[in-house]
């Protein structure tokens, strides 16, 4: 028996199927209507949101211009995303992107439906129903959820932003949003983000087949990442281009070309905070716009604080970015030859141990210990086995830290009470931390506290002693190396690292030019520009030399015996409570010397010498404080004419620029200006100079110091000046090199006293830190890209009326003599300046 067809004459249509059609066609339009007035009113964001979508934008730290052209020297993000327009994005990227997609993004007003009834006819196979409006709408506003109710819940919400974004926006301004806030893993947050961590260069330089590669990771940045699954971004990069054939951006032919080349991300560098050149400065940068802002009430238009991290300020600032890679791989080179002689010298032999007397290892002790309880490994141990009983014990007492200081009290007080008591009266603790070590003692965990604690310290011990394969740092191009060696070893190793701090200054504008704080960012954050005080040595010793000439009218060529001078206690001009006689590092020679070779050589008693002469501690201390040093750091005790006052290395560069800039001190500073990401200037650099020597005489002490280096001058193209410092024990190295155009103070020591070469010869100034500046002044002599003049020379004052060349100071001498004025030399020295 044949079956009826579907079209068989008998059977029949109900006569009202398409009322019913057509009533259900107009009730979904009237209920989907409905529900897109309810979205439009209840769950779409205000309007401020929509015409002020948030966006985290990293801020960038420019250089200085003055090589005529700004670069990037690192960015501040807790998204590293950049703010770019429209017109600044490459042409090749925008049409990958809306060929790939949403081709017909240009005619549809947010909701392609052309697009969502081929999704649904086809179940997404041949494409979504997204466009980039509504996709740019999910990244602001929803949030994708798996379970499909919300989601076809969170799709309407999409549609409505969509076409709301289409009404506030044109097409060019919501295709830069996208671009912009797309997040490209590996911190790289945005299109231009992406093009410097994938392909190291700026977007703009991108090829068509490299901008084809980020245009497929919109579709999903996981599974087309081009670092971890090459051969899925390589796929999807040929259909992206495949797609803009289609759409007719791209030639056939350029096509089949370019679908053969190789996926290439050899450039690919995934972005911190603190990578790339001058970590050190921006880590400090970053304090000083904090602190600024703050003192000045600098704001945003709507009255809350700046946040560095996401909103997006250009940061112009004063560092050269050539100088800077020149004083960073010269800090290498020097201080990778530096240590190396360090390790030979210290070979089998323990720094925390190597002749120290009983007190003095067990500070040396004490502060590894220290070292040991700040790192992750004893953190983390100690949470595993105390976890539960820190619990209890923090609940009891949250802002209490145990540590083992305390637990030694706690049982030296269970085996012998009143030990306590004894503690707080010799002022070791105080009468409140009695009070919590009480309360735990009498606690019903104090048991398990004493017990797991125990353990602990077993666990530590075995662990910290125990070898392993550990990533250290080494002066290599990746800065780190792997050895087998103890945790214990590893903190030993580290803290035996000799550290560094070097400051480049322009003395014409006080514009610090380079920032080298420390050897290496990764392992030692430690700032030695600002945060370090050190002895300066010699350093010091010009500063009483021109207050010697300036305010006594002492020549640099006047002779003073190198012998042993004193200041006796009770001296009326000083107030010692004890005799004070110091040595010179090399004894005395007992011949008559003049102050130029006096600070040749920093030698101490011609130091001492003039601090007598001088008569008092205060007339330093005042000259120093107008070269910008805080008077309050400066001992009133006359050992500082050897140089005993702790300093920075940013007090030493601004200081030494009066002499650099023939009289007139400039401070140090690193920012021009801060904008916005809407451009507008919101700080201003305001330069502080002023006059503290007479040109005359700081001729004088320019000429004494140009004399110090003489025996180095040849090497440099550059006019140079220039002195040494070395403290005591070997201590500190310091050397402070300047040109007229560039004042350079570094210092090298350990991160603690004991950490030293033994001997000066290993030790000095001369040999920790001079060499640096010397490889330093070499490179940037010989970049052509660095606008340095090496041509330039100290400013000689006009009628200079102070003799600097010794051999003419002792022809006039010996002129007056013939003139029988019976001047004795030393009564010339004293009336030479009132006469010439």
């Amino acid at each position: 028996m044949a079956s009826k067809g579907l079209f068989n004459k008998d059977w029949k249509i109900p006569a009202n199927i398409f009322k019913y059609l057509w009533l259900l066609v107009i009730s979904g339009a009237l209920i989907l209507s409905a529900v897109f007035v309810i979205i439009s009113m209840t769950q779409i964001p205000d309007t401020q949101e929509l015409e002020n979508p948030s966006f985290e934008v990293a801020s960038i730290v420019l250089d200085d211009e003055s090589d005529g052209k700004v670069e990037e020297i690192g960015r501040y993000f807790k998204y590293n995303r950049d703010w770019l327009t429209y017109e600044a994005i490459n042409p090749g990227i925008i049409e990958a992107l809306v060929a790939t997609e949403d081709e017909r993004f240009f005619q549809h007003i947010g909701i392609d439906l052309r697009g969502f009834m081929r999704a649904a006819i086809y179940l997404g196979k041949r494409g979504g129903a997204s466009t980039i409006t509504q996709q740019l709408a999910k990244q602001f506003f929803t949030n994708y959820s798996r379970n499909f109710p919300t989601r076809v819940w969170q799709k309407l919400k999409e549609w409505v932003i969509a076409i709301e974004f289409e009404k506030r926006y044109t097409k060019e301004e919501i295709l830069a949003m996208y671009l912009n806030k797309y997040d490209f893993l590996y911190n790289a947050n945005g299109i231009s983000a992406a093009s410097r961590t994938y392909f190291g260069k700026d977007q703009k330089e991108l090829l068509q087949e490299e901008a084809a590669v980020l245009v497929a990771m919109l579709k999903n940045p996981s599974i087309y990442n081009p670092k971890k699954f090459p051969e899925n971004a390589l796929k999807r990069r040929n259909v992206v281009m495949n797609q803009m054939v289609v759409n007719g951006y791209l030639e056939k032919p350029v096509y089949d070309s370019l679908k053969m080349l190789p996926l290439d991300i050899s450039g690919f560098m995934k972005s911190k905070n603190y990578s790339g050149p001058a970590p050190y400065f921006r880590a400090e940068l970053t304090k000083f716009i904090y602190k600024t802002f703050e003192e000045k009430g600098i704001r945003k238009p709507d009255g809350s604080k700046y946040n560095i991290y996401t909103d997006g300020l250009k940061i112009y600032t004063t560092i050269d970015l050539n100088m800077q890679k020149h004083a960073e791989a010269s800090m290498k080179e020097h201080m990778k030859t530096l240590q190396e002689t360090y390790f030979r010298r210290w070979k089998n032999k323990d720094p925390w141990t190597y002749k120290a007397d009983k007190e003095e290892k067990k500070i040396r002790q004490n502060h590894l210990k220290r070292l040991v309880e700040n790192t992750e490994r004893y953190k983390l141990l100690k949470i595993r086995i105390l976890g539960k009983v820190l619990t209890k014990l923090n609940n009891d007492h949250p802002n209490f830290t145990l540590g083992d200081r305390d637990m030694i009290r706690m049982e030296n007080e269970e085996k012998d009470p009143g030990h306590l008591v004894s503690i707080v009266k010799k002022k070791w603790t105080t009468k409140e931390r009695t009070k919590i070590y009480q309360s735990i003692l009498k606690s019903d965990y104090w048991p398990q506290l004493k017990s797991d604690w125990n353990t602990f310290q077993k666990a530590v011990s075995k662990d910290f002693k125990t070898p392993r394969k550990m990533k250290v740092f080494a002066y290599n191009d990746v800065g780190y190396e792997i050895k087998t060696m103890s945790p214990l070893d590893s903190i030993k190793y580290h803290e035996m690292h000799l550290r560094f701090g070097s400051l480049s200054v322009d003395p014409q504008t006080g514009f610090i030019k380079t920032w080298v704080g420390g050897i290496g960012y990764d392992y030692f954050k430690y700032d030695h520009i600002q945060q370090s005080n050190n002895q300066i040595g010699s350093t010091f010793k010009p500063f009483v030399y021109t207050v010697a000439i300036k305010e006594r009218g002492i020549s640099p060529c006047q002779k003073v015996m190198d012998q042993q001078y004193t200041i006796p206690a009770g001296d009326p001009d000083f107030g010692l409570l004890n005799t004070w006689a110091p040595s010179n590092s090399s004894g005395f020679s007992g011949e008559m010397v003049t102050l130029k070779d006096g600070l040749r050589k920093s030698l101490n008693s011609v130091s001492l010498y003039l601090m007598k002469e001088i008569g008092n501690t205060e007339a330093i201390r005042d000259f120093v404080g107008n070269l910008g040093i805080d008077k309050k750091k400066i001992p009133n005790a006359p050992s500082i004419c050897l140089g005993s006052a702790d300093l920075t290395v940013m007090d030493m560069a601004g200081a030494y620029t009066a002499y650099a800039n023939n009289g007139q001190y400039s401070k140090p500073l690193f920012v021009k200006k801060i904008e916005d990401k809407d451009g507008r200037v919101v700080y201003n650099y305001q330069p502080e100079q002023k006059k503290v020597l007479n040109p005359i005489h700081n001729f004088a002490l320019v000429q004494m110091l140009k004399y110090v280096v003489e025996h180095r001058a040849a090497q440099f193209k550059s006019e140079i000046a220039g002195k040494t410092g070395t403290t005591n024990d070997h201590v500190d190295g310091w050397f402070i090199g300047f040109t007229p155009n560039l004042v350079s103070a570094t210092w090298v020591g350990g991160a603690e006293r004991w950490i030293r070469f033994e001997n000066i010869a290993d030790g000095q100034g001369a040999v920790m830190a001079r060499p640096y500046f010397e490889k330093f002044l070499k490179k940037i002599e010989n970049d052509k890209e660095i606008n340095f003049d090496t041509n330039v020379r100290f400013q000689v004052p006009e009628g200079d009326n102070l003799v600097i060349d010794c051999t003419v100071y002792d022809q006039l001498a010996e002129q007056l003599e013939q003139k029988d004025l019976k001047l004795k030399k030393n009564e010339f020295d004293e009336e030479f300046d009132e006469e010439f």
